[in-house]
């Protein structure tokens, strides 16, 4: 199995991977009780860690119709084709752009969902300026329409409606998602910078077989591998998951290697439009689900 990243030099101990345990933080965890998947003794705190990560997405409407958005990226989706100079990639990540005075307000609603005007997706546009150095250029929007863009949400990347901004100079669009935020969810209060552990999952054909994928140790029976079991707690909105690990240490050294993991359980009931969150960092989890028959 290829490794995802390399440390620098070699961690006396455990036997644990550092990056591993640095990036599982406080997500290796066991549910006390509410369906837990595994075994062994479950722990106080990977219960409540559990149980808050539902709290937090108690209010997502898994009835609704359409089902409202759930957002595992960035509202804005930039231009596919690059930037003509390092100049203008800079104006155009610290944002300093400016608008024209007067911006088209456009339609309601489309494809099912209310939309935000062409200003008010500039407002979010400015909002995700990087941190980077002031730029000294300033880029002017040559022209603005409704269109579509993709974006990524928890089942997969979707095409939604979009605001689209050309800028002269610059192949293709930036797109900010045109979609009210009255329909896109996003749980209140989540920890702060806590990045989460699990990095994607698949559902398989029946609905109920999970797959969950991570970064971890190795696998195998050696001193620095580890084997993994997945932690779950559910409600009627989500499924909060957490990974376990089991690792094989001996007091050996062992370099900080991540590597490509996953681990599957089959769910107590079809997933359906509940939301898979990572229960470090309450986050939702990209989760694809199996093609359709044509």
């Amino acid at each position: 199995m290829d490794p995802v990243g390399e440390g620098r030099g070699l961690t006396p101990g455990s036997g644990r991977r550092v990056a591993m345990i640095l990036a599982a933080g406080a997500a290796v965890v066991v549910l006390a009780g509410c369906g837990a998947a595994g075994s062994g003794a479950p722990s106080q705190h990977g219960g409540q860690q559990l149980r808050r990560a539902l709290r937090a997405w108690s209010g997502f409407a898994v009835s609704a119709s359409p089902r409202a958005l759930v957002l595992v990226g960035s509202q804005v989706a930039d231009p596919a084709s690059g930037f003509p100079s390092s100049a203008v990639k800079l104006a155009y990540f610290e944002r300093a752009v400016a608008a024209p005075r007067v911006l088209p307000p456009g339609p309601p609603a489309a494809s099912g969902y209310p939309l935000i005007s062409a200003g008010e997706a500039f407002t979010v546009f400015k909002s995700t300026a990087g941190k980077g150095p002031p730029s000294a250029a300033v880029l002017k929007i040559s022209t603005v329409r409704l269109g579509v863009g993709v974006f990524q949400t928890d089942r997969g990347p979707r095409r939604l409606p979009a605001w689209l901004f050309r800028f002269p100079g610059v192949r293709g669009a930036a797109a900010v998602l045109a979609v009210s935020p009255a329909r896109i969810f996003s749980p209140p209060d989540p920890p702060a910078a806590v990045p989460p552990f699990v990095s994607g999952a698949r559902l398989g054909a029946d609905g109920r077989t999970l797959t969950v994928e991570f970064t971890g140790a190795s696998s195998g029976p050696g001193p620095c591998a580890a084997d993994y079991h997945l932690e779950l707690a559910q409600s009627r909105q989500a499924i909060a998951v957490a990974v376990r690990e089991h690792d094989h240490s001996t007091h050996v050294a062992c370099s900080s290697v991540g590597y490509p993991r996953q681990v599957t359980t089959v769910l107590s009931a079809p997933l359906g439009a509940r939301v898979i969150v990572d229960a470090a960092s309450r986050t939702a989890v990209a989760t694809s689900e199996p093609a359709q028959a044509s």
